[in-house]
C-alpha cells in the first residue's frame, strides 16, 4: 500500500515539473526542452554532399556488380563491386557544389588516376570513425590537406564531364565510406569480403 501511495505522490510531483517547464514557454518562445530535443536530432543528421543526392542515384548504387558488359554506362572502364553510390549530374551545365555531410578532418585531396579530384575526410558518424571519399572533384577547387572542416561547408565543385578534371569519366560524384584507417581509394572491389569493409552511404540517409 504504502508503494502505491508513493507511485502516485511521484506521478503527481513529476506532472507539476513538466507543467512548470511547459507553463514557461509561449507562443513567442521556444522551449527550453525543445531546444534540448531539436539540438541532439541535429547532431545526428548528416547534410546531404550534394543537391539532389538521393534523387540522382540512378545508374551506379552501391554494391551492384559491374562488368564491361553489363555497365549502364558504355564503354565501361572498371569491373568489380561498387563500393559507393553514383550521384549524376550529366544534365546539369553549372557549377554543381560538393559538402562535407559532417565535421571533420581532411587527410588527401589530390588527383588520382580514375577519379580526377578526390577529397578524403575522416568524418565520425554515430560515434565512429570512417574515411569518407568525395571523387570527380574539380582539382582546382579542393581544399588544403590536413586542415579542419565544418560540417555543409564547401569542399569543391563537380569536375566538368569527360575531362581531365574528371580523369575522362562522366560529371558525377562518386560518394564512399569506407569503414579501415587505411587510405583505399578503390571505386571497386573484387570480392565480398572486400565489399564488407564499405557501408552504404544512403543507410545514413533514411
Amino acid at each position: 500500500m504504502k508503494f502505491y501511495l508513493f507511485l502516485i505522490i511521484t506521478i503527481i510531483i513529476l506532472s507539476g515539473c513538466q507543467k512548470n517547464i511547459f507553463d514557461n514557454c509561449n507562443q513567442t518562445e521556444t522551449c527550453p526542452v525543445n531546444i534540448i530535443i531539436e539540438d541532439k536530432i541535429a547532431e545526428k543528421i548528416l547534410v546531404e554532399p550534394v543537391t539532389e543526392f538521393k534523387t540522382r542515384i540512378t545508374k551506379k548504387p552501391f554494391g551492384i556488380y559491374i562488368t564491361p558488359e553489363n555497365s549502364p554506362i558504355q564503354p565501361e572502364r572498371f569491373q568489380g563491386f561498387h563500393t559507393g553510390v553514383d550521384v549524376e549530374y550529366e544534365d546539369v551545365n553549372s557549377d554543381v557544389p560538393v559538402f562535407t555531410i559532417t565535421d571533420g578532418q581532411i587527410i588527401f585531396a589530390d588527383w588520382v588516376n580514375g577519379y580526377g579530384g578526390v577529397v578524403v575526410i575522416k568524418h565520425n558518424i554515430e560515434n565512429k570513425d570512417y574515411l569518407v571519399i568525395y571523387g570527380h572533384l574539380n582539382p582546382d577547387s579542393l581544399p588544403i590537406v590536413n586542415g579542419q572542416i565544418q560540417k555543409k561547408e564547401q569542399i569543391g565543385i563537380l569536375g566538368k564531364n569527360k575531362t581531365n578534371e574528371t580523369d575522362g569519366e562522366r560529371k558525377h560524384l562518386h560518394f564512399a565510406i569506407y569503414t579501415k584507417d587505411d587510405l583505399n581509394l578503390r571505386g571497386y572491389v573484387q570480392t565480398q569480403d572486400e565489399l564488407k569493409n564499405w557501408v552504404d552511404p544512403l543507410q545514413f540517409y533514411p
